[in-house]
């Protein structure tokens, strides 16, 4: 989904999310099954009714999905603490910089974050947990260091990452994550669904 919107493109990602092999984590060598799913930032209002449908067609076969829709999250916390309104006032009167170190102070990783999205997986008994709208909480949080944290809390079911920009897997210099082909992390933990198809694993 990097260059174009293949029309079958979501009946592929079905088969994969749908196959035994996937849910039991077969075929990834012990490593976390976390999984990075990119797409063109121009497609993504597509992506996203197309990425609902996907997860109501898993849910209609009996698969359990949190659908983890990161910005949805983000305002739905900040309302909840009754930050939003205090963040709005003083937006216009504080520095870029110190806005910067308060959102990531009351969405912090370790303490907010993953905790919730750890619990709502649990809650949910989901089988596989899907995690989108990355884009739109940059750089409050970024997706590397999302899944860094998340590794040690939630590694035992697939983790799927709509992700608006790129993956590259070079064996030789590592992997790197391209948010809007402008923004650059490593990150060498996960692998890209297409794998799955490629070493024959469906």
């Amino acid at each position: 989904m990097t260059a174009s919107l293949d029309k079958d493109r979501f009946d592929i990602l079905f088969s994969i999310l749908s196959s035994s092999h996937f849910l039991n984590k077969e075929g990834l060598a012990n490593e976390v099954p976390y999984f990075i799913e990119t797409y063109d930032i121009r497609d993504q209002a597509i992506i996203y009714r197309k990425l609902d449908a996907l997860t109501k067609r898993l849910q209609s076969v009996g698969i359990q999905v949190l659908s983890m829709g990161l910005y949805d999250f983000v305002i739905e916390h900040l309302q909840a603490s009754e930050d939003l309104e205090a963040l709005l006032a003083q937006e216009s009167q504080i520095s870029k910089p110190k806005l910067y170190k308060e959102m990531v102070r009351m969405l912090s990783l370790q303490n907010v974050t993953v905790p919730e999205i750890a619990r709502r997986a649990h809650e949910a008994s989901a089988q596989i947990v899907i995690v989108w709208q990355v884009g739109e909480v940059y750089p409050y949080i970024r997706t590397h260091e999302l899944l860094s944290a998340l590794q040690p809390v939630l590694s035992d079911r697939p983790v799927v990452v709509f992700f608006p920009g790129t993956y590259r897997i070079n064996y030789e210099e590592g992997a790197t994550l391209s948010l809007f082909g402008k923004q650059t992390a490593r990150y060498y933990r996960a692998f890209k669904l297409d794998d799955y198809i490629a070493r024959g694993i469906l």
